[in-house]
């Protein structure tokens, strides 16, 4: 008998879809017309991008793991960095949709689900991670693509963006490339989800044998 998460597993990812390009959309407006309130804000999105480093993984470990080590063990970590995140958000409604898009990559800590499904995740987090990898790259070298769009150094100084800081680093010290990479690897999720909602082009990978 086909479960509930099999039963509704094309609205869990059309809602995914919807997820990341809204978060796609939150990039883009801080980085191209930030305002001076915006400042705490703007550092937590430079932040999240870190954490995605560990969270993009989540939808294949969720697969691939017994049940009962993703609801004991993998659901409390993943708990532990959206509390981290939380932490460094000045209200709840990026965290709420950031915690919407973790829980739809979490559902199959809650039931077992067939082999099409587990290949399937599997397949959208190695494109979720070559897209990373491949953009994190493009954007530092070429700093973010477009530039500082909004987010220049006098916009910063004056919205006190640096008070707010309590890290270093790239992403930190230039949120422009974060917010630039964070656009531009959101998208890039839609995308893969968007064109694996095409069976055919899961006919291959779920031939090949996985352990």
């Amino acid at each position: 008998m086909t479960n509930i998460i099999e039963k509704y597993n094309k609205p869990f990812e059309y809602t995914g879809i919807i997820m990341h390009l809204i978060m796609a959309c939150q990039f883009l407006k801080l980085w191209y017309m930030p305002r001076f309130e915006d400042a705490e804000k703007i550092y937590a999105l430079a932040v999240l991008m870190a954490f995605e480093f560990v969270l993009m993984h989540s939808g294949v470990f969720m697969a691939v793991t017994p049940k009962k080590i993703s609801l004991f063990i993998l659901v409390p970590i993943y708990g532990v960095f959206a509390w981290a995140f939380s932490q460094s958000m000045p209200d709840n409604s990026i965290l709420v949709i950031y915690g919407l898009i973790i829980l739809n990559r979490m559902r199959f800590a809650f039931s077992d689900v067939s082999k099409a499904i587990k290949n399937k995740a599997i397949l959208t987090s190695v494109l979720g991670a070559v897209a990373y990898f491949i953009l994190i790259f493009v954007c530092l070298f070429t700093n973010s693509i477009f530039g500082e769009m909004g987010l220049t150094p006098a916009f910063l100084e004056k919205s006190g963006y640096f008070n707010h800081v309590k890290s270093g680093g790239a992403f930190i010290d230039t949120p422009h490339i974060a917010l630039g990479f964070g656009f531009f690897y959101y998208s890039s999720l839609a995308i893969v989800q968007a064109l694996l909602l095409q069976p055919k082009r899961l006919v291959h990978f779920n031939k090949i044998p996985h352990a």
